[in-house]
């Protein structure tokens, strides 16, 4: 045995001790490695990472200093040259300073003592530099993201490059290829440096930007509160009575503050067009483009639409002659679509420009005697706009209110006593309809100017406020259906979707479901317009929300009534859908695709089962329910069918089969039992035959599957007939032979091939009994041809003399009593 000290000289012990050594320490490092924190693997990863990153080749040296080379000019172009920064830096210099001129406004520091007025204007202005801050908060965080991602990519080939380095001065490279590597380290290094200065300047802009977006939410915040306060002190009186303003000494009529509104307004616009710079030019060009598609479709109008077809073309022709009005109409209604705050000037100018649109496409559609009065609403709501520009609770303001109360009192006293007279020409329904709205709202007003006088300004201005804009928007949005609805027209009449079977076959079912749809909509906004104004939107919607979202624990789940509205609504949907989609592949697909008769239907069938499963199943989960409890419900249902909806269950599958077996398709003629007709619909659950009578008999699939069925029109059309015919005993049977053959083969729907054929059957009790059998190719004319075959039959035996016997009974006697023969007549 060797020395102790030898044993280290031996190589072979001595590796063996090291391998002991590393498996202790590979033992130790994976126990150490599951109980250390996360970030001790991930700095042992990027150590392992960093190793493994291997060193450039000599080789491939000169190429890879090319490509870096390129890497960096084109690296340049993405450091932010001094423009730029100029440029990013005038913008935060101008969201600052905005931001500085609003913290100056004294409205921040007395929101108590505002009206709701006030407030919603406080509240335009702030919304709009919230979301100019947040646009530009977004922007620089992208921008820092962005630099510090080029200063990872660059950090990464610096340290690829730096291995390189030490590689080639163990190797001894040459000096020139020492000088070029190490200038490639340089620039990268430069790059590197340039990148961390544009990072720290967009950081330095975005924590300015974030400060001042900081302070804009708690403005805003405040608002809030404040509106909220105003709201629950709107019965209040906010300012004196009317008769105290005249006492006073003080001058108050005149518009007083240290703001300028005319200031104001410009800076708000300045702000708008800078904010939504890119979006006013997208406006313009939606504009251009509605105008350019109105324009060119109301010319082409007259040549597609017959004015009997849809008694509504007469006041859409009057539509049409005003392209660039309802060009305006339906693009300035895109501005509250658009831009999230609109500032009051713009609300103003957006106003200003639909009253034109408005005023000639109803000029064009009301009577003459109603046609005055719509000048009124539309009037008051500029006026209301006007005011709405001021912020200052000076007297002037107070009574410009009033006089816009006092004139909306009269234009509905002038409406009312024209509708009582009945002398709009309206029908009944929409009459009752318009007085029972003018009359609220003239019981709105009068509370309004009680409320002005008394004080309660804050309550009269939202009344005020409330009811005109929502008369006048009535006007706008009867207008806006208007126009959607001649676009509708010439959608529904134009080359293109007259070429469509549907669309031509269906058009005024289509117009008269997309009208009520688009009717339906535009009350429905105004409605949720009508509320947000009176500011009793948010609290009706929170209320519909909890009743419809209240769980009612039903065992295993919990329902709501929104779920169940929901589930009944994907229900619906999916029988429209299902109603749809057999029309377009029936009317549309079908006649352009040569397919077999009977594959349209059953491709309408497999889909309209795929749609309701799929709908069925889509119900189910937006109701609420849970997709893992489906199984219960799968349980459930086939309880349910083992018990009471197994007939029901057994016709769905029915109608499956006959979807892929096909064994009648929609158009057969079939006879099962007693039943004889033609296959209107292959149904999901049941199928319609149209018998040869007129009825409609409604067959459960079911029956078709299990009963025996006798289609006569499965592979082809053509079927065999026979006449039956009888002759006097005595006649040649050749000569009748002759003559049956000779009809069969002389009439023009009888099949040459198969040959008819003409059979003597036998002796029947009064005549000699023939059979003529033919074919014909389509079943559907059988009766009438079996009348001409019997009568061209009968002539041609006539003719030839031959005698067709009827049924002859001889009665033979053979005993009657005498006292019977007495008394006979005569006797």
């Amino acid at each position: 045995m060797k020395p102790h000290k030898e044993k280290f000289r031996d190589p072979i012990y001595f590796c063996l001790s090291r391998i002991r050594i590393a498996f202790l320490i590979y033992l130790l490092v994976q126990f150490f490695g599951h109980t250390n924190s996360v970030q001790a693997n991930s700095f042992h990863l990027q150590d392992t990472i960093t190793q493994e990153v291997p060193a450039i080749p000599l080789a491939e040296i000169n190429r890879q200093a090319t490509l870096v080379s390129t890497i960096i000019l084109e690296k340049h172009n993405i450091l932010l040259n001094e423009e730029r920064k100029a440029t990013t830096t005038a913008r935060s210099d101008t969201l600052v300073y905005r931001t500085n001129i609003l913290r100056e406004d004294p409205r921040i520091h007395s929101m108590e003592s505002l009206n709701f007025r006030s407030l919603t204007n406080l509240e335009g202005d702030w919304s709009l530099l919230n979301s100019r801050l947040t646009n530009k908060q977004e922007s620089l965080t992208k921008q820092v993201q962005d630099t510090e991602n080029e200063n990872n990519t660059i950090g990464d080939m610096l340290q690829l490059w730096q291995k390189t380095m030490l590689s080639i001065q163990d190797i001894g490279a040459p000096e020139l290829m020492i000088q070029q590597v190490s200038s490639i380290m340089e620039n990268l290094g430069q790059l590197r440096s340039s990148f961390h200065s544009d990072s720290e300047f967009l950081q330095g802009n975005l924590v300015r930007i974030s400060n001042e977006l900081i302070f804009c939410n708690e403005v805003l915040g405040n608002i809030h509160s404040a509106q909220e306060v105003a709201t629950s002190q709107l019965l209040s009186p906010n300012q004196p009575p009317i008769w105290k303003v005249f006492a006073k000494r003080k001058d108050t009529m005149i518009i007083t503050g240290k703001r300028s509104l005319i200031s104001d307004i410009v800076s708000g616009l300045k702000d708008f067009m800078l904010n939504y710079s890119f979006r006013l030019w997208l406006h313009l060009v939606l504009f251009l483009i509605v105008l350019l598609f109105v324009t060119y479709a109301y010319r082409n109008l007259k040549k597609y639409i017959p004015e009997k077809d849809i008694p509504e073309v007469k006041a859409i022709r009057m539509i049409v002659k005003r392209p660039v009005s309802s060009s305006f109409l339906i693009s300035f209604l895109l501005t509250y679509i658009l831009y999230e705050t609109v500032p009051d000037s713009i609300s103003l100018l957006n106003t200003l420009l639909l009253v034109i649109p408005v005023l000639f496409i109803l000029s064009d559609i009301i009577s003459n005697t109603a046609r005055r009065f719509i000048y009124l609403p539309v009037t008051a709501a500029v006026l209301v706009q006007i005011h709405n520009l001021g912020y200052s609770e000076t007297a002037i303001s107070r009574f410009f209110l009033m006089f816009i109360i006092l004139f909306g009192l009269f234009s509905l006293g002038m409406v009312l006593s024209k509708i009582q007279q009945r002398q709009f020409g309206l029908p009944e329904r929409l009459r009752k309809l318009i007085y029972g709205l003018s009359f609220f709202c003239l019981i709105l007003l009068v509370i309004s100017l009680l409320a002005v006088i008394a004080g309660a300004v804050m309550l009269a201005e939202l009344i005020t406020y409330a009811t005109i804009k929502s008369a006048a928007l009535i006007l706008i949005f009867y207008s806006l259906s208007l126009t959607i609805n001649s676009i509708i027209i010439i959608s529904i009449f134009s080359k293109t979707l007259q070429k469509l079977n549907f669309i031509r076959q269906f058009h005024e079912t289509l117009y008269k479901k997309l009208v009520n749809i688009v009717t339906f909509v535009t009350w429905v906004l105004w409605l949720i317009i009508t509320l947000r104004l009176f500011t009793v939107w948010s609290t009706i919607y929170m209320w519909g929300k909890n009743v419809l979202t209240n769980k009612i624990p039903i065992k295993t789940m919990d329902l709501s009534l929104g779920n169940i509205l929901i589930f009944f609504f994907f229900i619906w949907l999916t029988f429209k859908i299902s109603r749809l989609v057999k029309i377009i592949v029936e009317g549309e697909i079908a006649p352009r695709v040569k397919m077999q008769r009977g594959v349209p239907g059953a491709i309408s069938l497999i889909l309209r089962i795929t749609i309701f499963t799929m709908g069925f199943l889509f119900a189910i989960a937006a109701a609420g329910v849970d997709m893992t409890k489906l199984t219960i419900l799968l349980g459930a249902l086939g309880v349910g069918i083992g018990f009471g909806l197994q007939n029901i269950f057994n016709n769905l599958v029915s109608g499956i089969i006959l979807a892929f077996e096909r064994p009648i398709k929609e158009g057969d003629i079939i006879e099962v039992g007693e039943l004889w007709g033609t296959v209107k619909e292959i149904g999901i659950r049941a199928s319609t035959i149209f018998t040869f009578d007129g009825a409609e008999v409604i067959v459960p699939n079911g029956n078709l599957i299990s009963n025996e069925l006798i289609n006569w029109t499965l592979t082809d059309q053509q079927r065999r007939a026979e006449v039956l015919v009888g002759v006097a005993y005595g006649t040649d049977p050749a000569i009748v032979l002759g003559i049956l053959n000779k009809v069969a083969s002389e009439h023009k729907d009888i099949l040459k091939e198969p040959a008819p054929l003409a059979l003597f059957t036998g002796f029947g009790e009064s005549s000699l009994d023939f059979r003529l059998l033919f074919w014909i190719p389509k079943v559907d004319n059988r009766f009438i041809i079996h009348s001409e075959v019997n009568t061209q039959v009968n002539n041609a035996l006539k003719k030839a003399g031959v005698t067709i016997p009827f049924p002859q009974l001889d009665l033979h006697v053979r005993s009657v009593n005498s006292s019977i023969i007495n008394d006979l007549p005569g006797k």
